[in-house]
């Protein structure tokens, strides 16, 4: 885990946990409003 230090680990696992709370439903009102979408590196395949 070179490229994360510790700090920002404990944000995105702090973050997960509230994603994970979502309901099915505001999840795909965040879809669909754009305010939740999938970041991805096209470098990797």
């Amino acid at each position: 885990m070179a490229n994360i230090n510790h700090r920002e680990l404990m944000g995105f696992r702090e973050l997960a946990k509230h994603y994970a709370n979502l309901s099915e439903e505001k999840t795909t009102v965040l879809v669909k409003s754009k305010e939740l979408v999938e970041i991805c590196d096209d470098s990797k395949k």
